[in-house]
């Protein structure tokens, strides 16, 4: 697991330079002026829209024909609640980490925000993957608040979620923000509307924000209703279920197949 997960700039350029060192490969088919297109689900939609916004700039050469995200989110400090008690609370430790190696002068301020238990989450997330963490760390609680913090029963000695409000890390958050930056191409969201992890609500707005850019967008609503919402079930399943309407519209980019933006429907 990436140690910047969650960090905007590096999610997006780690997900660049993949696109240019593929196409720069020998012994491929590969044209290596053809089109690319960025991909992802949640943390990696977050890195595929990142990608979107800062393409242009830092790698202007690339031929972005279009950028998939699916349960993407875009509001990190939105995370915290729906995260709170679920299956993926152990995202907790990776985005701690990855804020921690952004910007080494948050790194004693988090520990000592931290209670030993948080402390031992924030170290083995260091080194395991996905489904370890989720083993280890589901639904767990962040803590702060009323509760006291010796109990050992939480992460956080305070209150993290009136923490994320003031600096350091209210700024900090903000500028992990995806929607501020109009991407290159066409952008397609998958997102359902129950979704127990990313908030549809703070995806929704950011497609609106891209659409009040000029961007080229499409917001697909799965309408799965909600199911077992602290397993996520409503992040997990749509990018299956709508496999393919979503693999259609990235090979209808490919192939210079007009687009079918919604923005209206977004901004309504």
């Amino acid at each position: 697991m990436s140690p910047q997960l969650y960090n905007r700039v590096a999610g997006g350029t780690a997900l660049i330079d993949a696109a240019r060192a593929a196409m720069r490969l020998p012994g491929t088919s590969l044209d290596p002026h053809g089109p690319v297109a960025f991909w992802g689900w949640v943390s990696g939609g977050f890195a595929a829209l990142s990608a979107a916004e800062q393409v242009g700039t830092y790698a202007p050469e690339l031929h972005v024909v279009g950028t998939y995200a699916s349960a993407a989110p875009t509001d990190l400090a939105a995370l915290l609640a729906p995260s709170d008690g679920s299956f993926l609370n152990g995202l907790t430790g990776y985005v701690l980490r990855g804020l921690t190696a952004s910007y080494p002068e948050l790194e004693q301020p988090v520990r000592d925000a931290l209670t030993p238990r948080g402390l031992e989450m924030l170290d083995n997330t260091g080194r395991q993957c996905l489904a370890q963490t989720a083993i280890d760390y589901m639904f767990r609680h962040l803590g702060g608040g009323p509760a006291p913090a010796e109990t050992g029963r939480f992460w956080f000695k305070t209150d993290i979620f009136e923490a994320v409000k003031v600096d350091p890390l209210k700024t900090v958050l903000a500028a992990q923000h995806i929607g501020n930056i109009k991407p290159t191409g066409p952008v397609y969201f998958d997102h359902n509307r129950w979704d127990s992890f990313a908030p549809y609500l703070s995806t929704r707005q950011t497609a609106a924000d891209y659409c009040a850019k000029g961007a080229d967008v499409t917001f697909w609503t799965n309408e799965e209703p909600p199911f077992l919402n602290k397993v996520a079930v409503n992040s997990l399943l749509p990018t299956l279920v709508d496999g393919e309407r979503s693999i259609a519209w990235v090979t209808d980019r490919f192939n210079g197949a007009p687009t079918t933006p919604n923005c209206g429907e977004i901004q309504g």
